[in-house]
């Protein structure tokens, strides 16, 4: 990805779910921690993902983060791109895994918005 026009490795998180019933019983942190365990060694500078629930990522050590992101816009449906997407989004969330420091700006996810 881009960010404010520096190129930046990501680890996208998406959707990341627990089936209800076992749900408050830590599936979810453990989840979040083998990624990080995965992310280490590997040239990635943040997790990144959406959610419209945000309890279990802020106490798992991300932050909600306000930046104008573009992306391609896709039309599953029919089989085609859209054109771009630009907005800010409320529900952007990173954690910093690697040495580069997050800043607020524009985000290019280089690609579908996921």
């Amino acid at each position: 990805m881009n960010l404010n026009g520096l190129p930046v490795n990501v680890l996208g998180v998406i959707d990341l779910c627990v089936k209800k019933e076992y749900r408050s019983n830590g599936l979810g942190s453990l989840l979040l921690s083998e990624i990080e365990k995965f992310s280490e060694d590997r040239s990635i500078d943040f997790l990144l993902l959406f959610a419209d629930d945000k309890g279990l990522y802020l106490k798992n050590g991300y932050r909600s983060v306000i930046n104008k992101c573009t992306w391609l816009k896709i039309d599953n449906e029919n089989h085609k791109s859209l054109g771009l997407g630009m907005e800010v989004m409320n529900e952007l969330m990173m954690k910093e895994i690697g040495n580069v420091t997050w800043e607020n700006g524009c985000l290019d996810l280089l690609g579908y918005l996921y």
